[in-house]
């Protein structure tokens, strides 16, 4: 059995480290998710949990993500790091790449694109602990860090990937309840929009449909967690 993927979160915007991990947990069946808030934490969490993979923000309250890279390097860090930051300027991209980054994600994150960089830190981790021989196709997805070429995810026309990923976030909660309406209301999308969104992730088995028979008025299609 494959070994559960341990990740640390280094970001000072808390709901959105909280969002992270909500999606991490919930669609990734991941291990322990670990937040740090700046850069002290984050040194303090990988010196106690020694986190499979690192996400790192580069703007942090007591200094720069790239910083904390480059002590990893030079300490022979196991796990892999993933910069997760606004920076996209070339000077920064290449200094993380001569870091050795396992990918480097550009803020706002779609999570379709986090989701393809955590299947392949998992992939990598399995094939580095198997005895097999790895063929040069494997190889090659070890040292592609950047996915290029990679089949994306197909989604029908009128799903898109981030506003379903804001979806199925309502429902990391197992006992979250939610209609159309209340779907509606909290993504500020129209109800229609909702109902095909959530009706696409009951398709999927992501969530389970179930018709509500009230006392007075016609009945009401809810959906909740599996």
């Amino acid at each position: 059995m494959a070994q559960a993927l341990t990740i640390l979160i280094v970001e000072d915007e808390t709901p959105l480290a909280e969002m992270h991990a909500e999606f991490i947990r919930r669609f990734h069946g991941c291990g322990q998710v670990w937040l740090a808030g700046n850069l002290a934490q984050a040194r303090m969490m990988i010196e106690r949990f020694k986190p499979a993979l690192i996400l790192l923000d580069n703007y942090l309250p007591d200094g720069k993500g790239i910083t904390l890279l480059h002590e990893l390097t030079q300490a022979r860090f196991a796990g892999g790091v993933v910069f997760t930051t606004a920076a996209s300027d070339m000077e920064t991209v290449a200094e993380a790449v001569r870091g050795g980054v396992f990918d480097y994600l550009v803020k706002p994150i779609a999570y379709e694109r986090l989701s393809q960089t955590l299947e392949r830190y998992q992939q990598r981790m399995q094939l580095l602990v198997s005895h097999a021989s790895a063929s040069q196709r494997q190889i090659d997805d070890m040292f592609n860090a950047y996915a290029r070429g990679e089949r994306k995810e197909e989604l029908p026309a009128g799903i898109d990937a981030l506003t379903l990923a804001k979806v199925q976030l309502l429902f990391a909660d197992p006992d979250a309840r939610h209609t159309a309406e209340t779907v509606a209301q909290e993504l500020k999308l129209s109800r229609t929009t909702a109902r095909r969104y959530l009706e696409f992730s009951a398709g999927r088995q992501q969530i389970m449909a179930e018709i509500v028979y009230g006392k007075v008025g016609r009945p009401q299609r809810t959906y909740r967690s599996l």
